[in-house]
């Protein structure tokens, strides 16, 4: 690891007792290259965290820095000399991430953001305004309830429990699906979800596209979710 701030920081974690692995290396390495006095904060600011805040922070870097397997791509672009757009953008939502873990009080309300097109789903787009103006669907059925937030975080290892949860006592419809907002994908999501009936290939396509644009974003992020 001969990145300076890989090399910083692997010294601040061996102060404190822990370890900088091989896949966390990476990740700062990537992520820092550029970044000048950000790295130098990120080593000052890990060194003046709690040990709870400290872990959180190596965990992430092992989830980002992870080699891509045969036939993935790197969806950071970590190992490339120039990231694409997507790639950068994905990139300044890691480091988003990274300060709201190691200083909160500074971190922004989102990391990242994605629109779902009203003109390709416009039924998924109806029921995210829906959702987050208070309308709540339960299948057919809606109600007025507190609104459903914009905001929301990054949770796959609990997307099947909450997919249960939001869909318990739902109805299956034919040639519709059971769509969840928030999405189950997400802490938010789960219990208390709005659920309705929509067209099928409206909510797969909205699915699809969502899922491609969050891919490689680590567990914790903050993603604004809004309707063109």
């Amino acid at each position: 690891m001969s990145n300076a701030i890989v090399a910083a920081l692997e010294q601040a974690a061996k102060r404190v007792g822990l370890t900088l692995s091989k896949d966390a290396g990476r990740a700062v390495s990537g992520l820092y290259k550029d970044a000048g006095r950000g790295a130098e904060d990120v080593v000052q600011k890990f060194e003046s965290a709690d040990a709870l805040h400290r872990k959180k922070f190596l965990d992430l870097l092992d989830e980002v820095g992870k080699e891509p397997k045969d036939g993935e791509k790197d969806y950071l672009g970590l190992g490339k000399t120039k990231a694409s757009k997507v790639q950068s953008a994905k990139q300044d939502a890691v480091r988003s991430n990274v300060t709201r873990i190691l200083d909160p009080e500074h971190a922004p309300a989102h990391d990242y953001e994605i629109t779902v097109d009203s003109r390709k789903y416009p039924e998924s787009a109806q029921h995210i305004q829906e959702a987050q103006s208070g309308t709540i669907s339960r299948g057919n059925r809606q109600s007025a309830g507190a609104p459903k937030p914009s905001i929301v975080t990054i949770d796959r290892e609990g997307e099947a429990a909450n997919r249960d949860e939001s869909l318990r006592g739902i109805p299956t419809a034919p040639g519709q699906d059971r769509d969840e907002y928030p999405p189950a994908m997400f802490e938010e999501g789960g219990k208390g979800a709005s659920v309705k009936h929509i067209d099928s290939s409206d909510n797969q396509g909205s699915g699809s596209s969502m899922g491609t644009k969050l891919r490689g974003l680590p567990k914790g992020t903050k993603v604004k979710i809004t309707v063109k």
